[in-house]
């Protein structure tokens, strides 16, 4: 009896040492991502002493949020945050270099080239993708055959969509050829600014200090757009919608190809099975293809013990594990890592590769001041787009772009 009682008190003596040895972190994450990130959280610490908890903030609030705690000195641990604002933090010395964990993950090279590029500052590595996505272009094939044109071959260039799109505004008055979302900067940068990656060009400098905004390929994704708009083969609301709508007005057999995201695949599945429809990479102008790596990016808090961060960094290596890759893919639609692609959609919709292929190729805008240069409902790109195809004066709005851009990037470079 005396052995038994002395084996639980070393088995308690164990178990409590381990329990006052265990650490947590808080990972704040945007409601988006929220349920996602709390599920991976909850498996995590099911099989962990260590804890991982998540606190949700509003997509609006994030950044303002992060930024003011990281100042005062209550930051949290880590969070998971729209890549496009990596820069900006690890610019301003507020993240923790991972560049040695990243680069000796054995999937390294299959990690989102885009999202590693934005985390990238000084050539050190301040962020690892977490829930990816990317943009593409859906089109409906029944509108495809009722205009004539071949279903089964997607539109391989800008010029190839403007001429399908007007043949199917030729359907009758009602039909529309092209839905874009042309008055949220947001959506812009997403489904716009591909066109002009896919030829190779951009409104930025790779390094994200200079304004390059007046090129060919601008010019002729404008003219492209235009001609659309001009021939009635843009939806109306395309001109003054935030997005609200867009999905709704493809759902309605109404439109014949949307500029939208990764996501649409398993959304109109599951809500509207009755829509015919295929999805295909954003060309460029003339061709090439190209897509916005959009979603989130984790990235730790500069300061974090080293204890916590081993926690960390082995939450990271938990949700890069093919079983819960496979639960990302199945809760988000995109796995974060490019060599499970095609495991973690064996058991969905095939067309999901389509958006995951494209993502190697994909870009976001490397820039220290997003908000004011894309989705400021007064900033320049809204400002361009709006000017150049709906306005008169092309050549105006675009130099008005470039100098709007200009002197942003001379106020905001670090």
């Amino acid at each position: 009896m005396l052995r038994l009682k002395s084996t639980i008190a070393a088995v308690a003596l164990l178990a409590s040492s381990s329990l006052a040895n265990a650490e947590e972190i808080t990972l704040w994450v945007r409601t988006s991502s929220g349920a996602v990130l709390q599920g991976l959280a909850e498996k995590y610490n099911a099989t962990h002493s260590d804890k991982v908890n998540v606190t949700q903030i509003t997509a609006e609030q994030m950044v303002p949020k992060l930024g003011a705690a990281i100042a005062g000195g209550a930051a949290p641990e880590g969070a998971v945050l729209d890549l496009i604002y990596l820069p900006t933090f690890a610019a301003s010395d507020s993240l923790e270099d991972i560049s040695g964990f990243v680069k000796d993950l054995p999937y390294a090279d299959a990690l989102s080239p885009s999202h590693i590029r934005l985390a990238t500052y000084d050539g050190k590595i301040y962020g690892v993708p977490a829930l990816p996505d990317a943009s593409i272009i859906a089109y409906n094939t029944d509108l495809f055959k009722k205009a004539g044109l071949d279903p089964d071959k997607a539109p391989a260039s800008l010029d190839e969509i403007a001429s399908a799109a007007k043949k199917i505004h030729a359907l009758d008055k009602e039909t529309y050829g092209f839905y874009f979302v042309a008055n949220s900067g947001s959506w812009l940068i997403y489904d716009f600014l591909p066109h002009l990656w896919a030829a190779n060009a951009d409104v930025l400098s790779d390094d994200g200090r200079t304004a390059t905004v007046d090129t060919p390929a601008l010019r002729e994704t404008i003219s492209a757009y235009r001609d659309m708009w001009q021939a009635g083969a843009i939806h109306p609301t395309s001109r003054s919608g935030n997005g609200n709508n867009a999905v709704e007005a493809f759902a309605s057999g109404k439109v014949g190809i949307l500029m939208t995201g990764s996501y649409i695949v398993n959304l109109l599945t599951s809500k509207y099975p009755d829509i015919k429809f295929a999805v295909a990479p954003i060309p460029g102008p003339k061709g090439g293809a190209s897509s916005f790596a959009g979603g989130d990016s984790l990235a730790l808090i500069k300061g974090i013990s080293d204890e916590k961060k081993k926690v960390a960094l082995d939450f990271v290596k938990f949700y890069m594990e093919p079983e819960q890759q496979l639960y990302i893919t199945q809760e988000s639609g995109m796995p974060s890592r490019t060599d499970l692609a095609k495991e973690a959609y064996a058991k969905f919709d095939p067309r999901n590769l389509t958006a995951y292929d494209i993502l190697a190729k994909a870009r976001t805008p490397y820039t220290f001041s997003s908000d004011e240069l894309f989705v400021s409902r007064t900033g320049p790109f809204l400002n361009l787009i709006q000017g150049t195809i709906f306005g008169e004066d092309v050549d105006g709005s675009l130099k008005k772009a470039q100098d709007d851009f200009t002197k942003i990037l001379e106020r905001t470079n670090p």
